[in-house]
């Protein structure tokens, strides 16, 4: 059955309220994240010229979890102006029920809690791993950055390079590099050089072009000679990826084929942000209602507490259960029972049993 007029109605100012909602909420989450990544840029930490890389990838992995939210603040900003403007005691005057007013709230929150879900569970997860290797692959470029013609530069933790000139293209001319190892000290000297990162063999690498190699001990004898046409010289080692840490970022097949409780809560988290669209969306009617003398935004500041409570007691009953060896699907399944069983509390309450005198009176 297609929408009535009405629905169609109410789908447009929800759609409208949700939209403007989301831009704010999106401009002031982008706005935090470009002081940060400004910051980590003027203190060297990364190339300026990735941050908005970085901010498009952020906002990609933050959007499943911010829609929810705007959602139903969305929500409760159109019914509520709708109560306020005599409209929705107009509807119930004519003998229109809620039904119709869910009918456009639906239309709109069931293909977001799949977008919701499509985005928690792969494509949030996919922009936070490609963001942490934007992050790994500037910090890495960033340490030839402070390489200065004419100058001594430690590269890689261990390894001192000079350099007699650097080329626009980022050629080395008259390369300098030594560093102490276990097998004593290396030297190299070479005409040119450049950066380098193998995909073959993870890590950062100076490549060096026409030179030679020294490797022995200050004071000793036996040194040995190597001449090369090009000879590379690991700088970084790729960092290991310990269990449990960036579960946020970890692929979907990852975290179903782990066992352990924080994969489940991971799981389980990533679970609920569809589930609350749908939650909140239940719960938006009953607590828009008001009188057309109530003050615009007195629900608005409601509505924001209550997302806060719901979200913050997801997060804590998550932890708590891997903390003390609980079922995680227990805890989490066990907030949002609570949580439908409020909304349907103030269905009851706001609405009547029997869904009569709904409008204010």
């Amino acid at each position: 059955m297609g929408l009535t007029r009405l629905s169609r109605y109410l789908l447009r100012e929800v759609l409208l309220a949700w939209l403007a909602v989301t831009v704010v909420l999106f401009v002031v989450l982008l706005t935090n994240r470009l002081v940060q990544f400004m910051a980590d840029a003027a203190s060297g930490d990364i190339p300026a010229e990735v941050i908005f890389t970085l901010l498009g990838l952020k906002a990609a992995a933050n959007l499943g979890v911010v829609l929810p939210g705007s959602f139903f603040l969305g929500v409760v900003l159109a019914l509520g102006r709708l109560y306020r403007d005599s409209e929705m005691t107009a509807m119930a005057g004519c003998g229109i029920g809620p039904w119709p007013v869910y009918r456009g709230i639906l239309a709109v929150a069931l293909p977001l809690a799949l977008l919701v879900g499509a985005l928690t569970l792969t494509l949030g997860p996919a922009a936070e791993r490609q963001a942490d290797r934007v992050v790994a692959n500037a910090e890495q470029a960033v340490q030839f950055r402070g390489l200065q013609p004419g100058r001594f530069l430690g590269l890689g933790g261990d390894t001192t390079v000079y350099v007699a000139t650097i080329t626009d293209e980022g050629r080395m001319n008259q390369v300098f590099a030594e560093r102490q190892t276990a097998d004593g000290r290396e030297i190299w000297v070479a005409a040119a050089g450049r950066r380098a990162v193998d995909e073959v063999a993870p890590g950062e690498f100076l490549v060096l072009s026409d030179g030679h190699r020294y490797r022995g001990e200050p004071g000793q004898s036996d040194w040995q000679l190597l001449a090369y046409d090009e000879y590379g010289v690991r700088l970084s080692e790729p960092d290991p990826i310990e269990p449990g840490v960036g579960l946020d970022a970890r692929p979907l097949g990852e975290v179903l084929d782990a066992a352990d409780p924080s994969s489940s809560a991971e799981l389980a988290q990533r679970l609920s942000y569809p589930l609350m669209v749908l939650i909140l969306a239940l719960g938006a009617l009953p607590l828009a209602r008001t009188g057309p003398r109530s003050g615009r935004y007195g629900r608005v500041v409601i509505a924001v507490l209550i997302f806060m409570i719901y979200f913050n007691l997801l997060i804590a009953v998550s932890d708590w259960a891997v903390r003390s060896a609980t079922p995680v699907w227990a805890g989490v399944g066990g907030v949002h029972l609570v949580a439908l069983a409020v909304v349907l509390a103030g269905l009851s309450v706001r609405l009547g049993i029997r869904w009569r005198g709904w409008a204010p009176q």
